[in-house]
């Protein structure tokens, strides 16, 4: 038997096997094998769809997460700008109670130095009035009355009094 050449008997048997292979797998296999095929295609095409919309659906928690950080930017903007403007107003506050309290304090001071300034010249002229009666008395060589010191002294202080005290 020559592999090379044709019998015609072997043509018709491996025909007819093949076309009683092919109908036995047409009828038994090919439904199942279309089957898993389709099923396979839909569980790809279900993957597909899937990853779409899981991808549309990131899409839109992306946007959402980026409005939600832009509005926490522009609430701590707008907290910022509220908590500057409290620092101003308050520091508006400080300078100006400071001033008031500095401005009292200056009157103050000038009201004790007017009267420390009219307390001295009250002891001044206190003390001019005495040195005044004690050259007095010297000169007169006589002591004097309490109602005398008193008259001598009024006049004194009133000639002061006159004279630019």
């Amino acid at each position: 038997m020559d592999l090379l050449s044709a019998e015609p008997g072997l043509i018709v048997w491996t025909i007819v096997t093949f076309l009683l292979l092919l109908g036995i797998l047409w009828k038994f296999a090919w439904n199942p094998i279309l089957g898993a095929l389709d099923a396979r295609e839909a569980a790809i095409q279900k993957t597909i769809d899937d990853a779409e919309r899981l991808q549309a659906e990131a899409e839109a928690v992306l946007k959402e997460h980026q409005q939600r950080l832009a509005e926490a930017r522009a609430e701590g903007n707008r907290i910022l700008d509220e908590a500057r403007q409290a620092g101003e107003h308050m520091k508006k506050d400080i300078l100006e109670k400071a001033r008031g309290e500095s401005e009292k304090v200056l009157e103050r001071a000038h009201r004790q130095m007017e009267l420390e300034t009219e307390q001295a010249i009250q002891t001044i002229r206190t003390q001019a009035a005495d040195l005044a009666l004690r050259a007095a008395e010297k000169i007169l060589e006589r002591s004097l009355t309490g109602a005398d010191h008193r008259r001598l002294a009024d006049e004194a202080l009133a000639e002061l009094v006159e004279r630019g005290g």
